[in-house]
């Protein structure tokens, strides 16, 4: 059962495929291994709540593009782009359906737990619980609170009447891909949103995701290891919703973090960070300042799309 928020940069529409495009493109600001692996989300990203853009194909893994690649490789993220993968859709406005159709931006619970043996309520925690073995080598843990607008229990999403879902994930396990590599992941997040019942004109999300990725492998003959982190905290963000065209945020902030340490057998290892903060203040422009190894920048991010500039 895949995480509802990772519909964000799959819409049908292809305005919605284009702008995920243009939004989360890359330009450098650096050249490094470690500045590199900042491009992308820790692998498993995808399966938990969370501002990034994630993946669990294997064939999406990070590794270094190792000694013989040229230094038009080693990109970091852009002063003009978003960090891990992008920012999800809903987060900048991409996600253009009413309170009907598609259910808005954070509406999509219908079929959670409701199509798997996996899942079961307890009376013990009052939350809908799942476990999920992959084939793949990771364990997925996901459980849900449904409450109506008073607050009440239920025991799975009602699209009329449930108000508040908060859904807690956790991940881990070990990943081969590109033949030689494995990582070990271990990723969590608590997300919650509110303003889901029939009727309600707006949507307000918290949560806060953190995750860690281990590989090590070889890449061109060369042995290497990578650690990567990379987590945010979503506080107040608050989502009007309007019916036949696309809804941005107008208050609140995410808060985005990473850092990669890449070192290759024989060299010095090679270590990046990077913050990002989203501010939303009710106008069509969100703020947004980077700290990219130790340089800051403020930049700008108009709503729903538009280019991340920065001075």
């Amino acid at each position: 059962m895949q995480s509802p928020i990772n519909f964000l940069c799959l819409a049908g529409a292809a305005v919605v495929m284009i702008s995920c495009a243009t939004d989360n493109a890359t330009s450098p600001v650096g050249s490094s291994e470690a500045a590199a692996a900042l491009v992308s989300a820790p692998i498993t990203f995808d399966q938990v709540n969370s501002s990034f853009v994630g993946s669990s194909s294997a064939n999406d893994a990070f590794t270094p593009i190792g000694p013989g690649g040229g230094e038009e490789n080693r990109r970091a993220p852009g002063w003009g782009a978003f960090m891990g993968g992008g920012i999800g859709e809903a987060f900048i406005g991409g996600i253009g359906f009413g309170r009907g159709f598609g259910r808005g931006p954070f509406g999509e619970w219908e079929r959670e737990g409701h199509d798997s043996d996996d899942c079961a309520f307890s009376t013990t925690s009052n939350r809908l619980e799942c476990t999920i073995v992959r084939e793949n080598g990771l364990t997925i843990n996901r459980s849900f609170s449904f409450l109506d607008a008073s607050g009440a229990v239920q025991q799975a999403f009602d699209t009329a009447t449930t108000n508040t879902v908060n859904v807690k994930t956790s991940v881990s396990g070990t990943i081969t891909h590109h033949e030689t590599a494995t990582s070990t992941v271990k990723v969590s997040s608590d997300f919650t949103v509110t303003g889901l019942a029939s009727g309600s004109t707006q949507r307000t999300v918290n949560g806060t995701s953190a995750g860690t990725e281990l590989t090590t492998g070889t890449k061109e003959e060369v042995a290497f290891t990578a650690s990567r982190t990379a987590g945010d905290t979503i506080t107040g963000v608050v989502i009007p919703l309007q019916d036949g065209r696309p809804t941005y945020p107008t208050a609140g902030t995410v808060v985005r973090s990473m850092q990669a340490t890449v070192t290759l057998s024989g060299g010095s290892p090679s270590t990046s960070s990077r913050r990002e903060v989203v501010t939303y203040d009710g106008s069509a422009t969100a703020k947004v300042v980077i700290t990219q190894d130790g340089v800051t920048k403020n930049c700008t991010k108009p709503l729903p799309h538009g280019r991340l500039t920065c001075s």
